[in-house]
Order: structure tokens, then C-alpha cells, then sequence
């Protein structure tokens, strides 16, 4: 590579680095192109970055970066997948650890969430989340269960009041085929 193209690729790794919500860095080694450009296509999908790292330009991109928190995991045969919005998380952790499972060249070693660093395994577990829709139905559906059960509660009681009233009403007023009389309040 010149110089220049270096430089440039530095630039905009320093900038998607910065950007970053969430990043994973795999060990790609023993994938073949076509399986490589397979995978870059699913999470191009979900709007999530894939990008080979070269060694020493990454360690350059990365400084005073929050990836700088995985420290040596960035260095090997790696390749790095990030995304900017903290809504395609779940589905880029869905995305990598599909594609490991059919894919055991596929190593993830590391991540960054925010800041913070992360674990294969806590990928995995990100990956088992429902959709962002789904989470925030069962949100609302837990936000409104105490004011549901206080409007039941509250119906209660002219609902009693009203069964009440009617069987007062049907003990009073024979059916139409009885012979009795019928007692009419006055």
C-alpha cells in the first residue's frame, strides 16, 4: 500500500473506531472468500461494518479509541465488526454467532459494548435477546399491569353492586311460566 492510501485507511478506521457502539474483533483463519464476502453481505443487511484489520494500522487507528480497552485482541489474523447504533446489536451478535456455529473457522475473541469489554459468551447472550419491538411490548405490558389491575379493581365494585341488584330483581319477579303472585315493591 503507499503511504497515502495507509494514511487514509488509518483516518477512517480512527473515525469508525470512535463512532463505535459496539465492535466485535473474530479470528477469521481457514474461511474461505466466498464464505468471508457471505458474511459481510448478512451484516451489511443490518447496517453493521466488516473490515480486515491489518496490524500495525489498526494499532495506529485505535489509539485513544474506546476499542484501545481489548487491548492485544486486536492484533492476529482478525477482523473487526462494528456498528454505530446501539439497535443493531442484537442483530449483528445474532448474525456472528449463526454464522460460527455453521462456520467453526470463525473464532470471535473479543468485544466492546459501549466501553465496556465483553466476552464470546456474552455475545452469545446478546444474541438470544428478542427484537427491540418485542422487548418494548413486554415493557409496556409490565408498565401496565398495576394500572390494569387497579381499573379492575376500582370496576369491582359497582359490578358487585349490580350483581347484587339483579339477583335482589330475579328473587323478587317470578319467571313467566310460574302461577304464584308476584310481589311488586310499592
Amino acid at each position: 500500500m503507499k503511504r497515502q492510501d495507509k494514511e487514509q485507511l488509518v483516518a477512517y478506521l480512527r473515525e469508525e473506531f470512535t463512532k463505535a457502539k459496539a465492535l466485535v474483533l473474530t479470528d477469521f483463519q481457514g474461511l474461505k472468500v466466498s464464505e468471508t464476502d457471505e458474511l459481510r453481505r448478512e451484516l451489511r443487511k443490518h447496517g453493521v461494518s466488516f473490515k480486515v484489520l491489518k496490524n500495525t494500522l489498526a494499532r495506529i487507528a485505535y489509539r485513544d479509541t474506546d476499542v484501545a480497552i481489548l487491548g492485544p485482541d486486536v492484533f492476529g489474523v482478525r477482523a473487526a465488526v462494528w456498528t454505530h447504533s446501539l439497535d443493531q446489536v442484537p442483530a449483528m451478535a445474532k448474525v456472528l454467532v449463526d454464522f460460527a456455529k455453521g462456520h467453526p473457522q470463525l473464532q470471535i475473541k473479543s468485544g466492546m459494548l459501549e466501553g465496556k469489554v465483553f466476552s464470546p459468551a456474552d455475545l452469545d447472550a446478546i444474541s438470544k435477546l428478542p427484537p427491540r419491538e418485542v422487548l418494548l411490548g413486554m415493557l409496556l405490558g409490565t408498565m401496565m399491569a398495576p394500572v390494569s389491575a387497579f381499573v379492575n379493581t376500582l370496576a369491582a365494585v359497582p359490578r358487585s353492586f349490580l350483581t347484587v341488584l339483579k339477583a335482589i330483581g330475579d328473587k323478587k319477579v317470578p319467571s313467566a311460566g310460574s302461577s304464584e303472585p308476584s310481589e311488586v315493591p310499592v
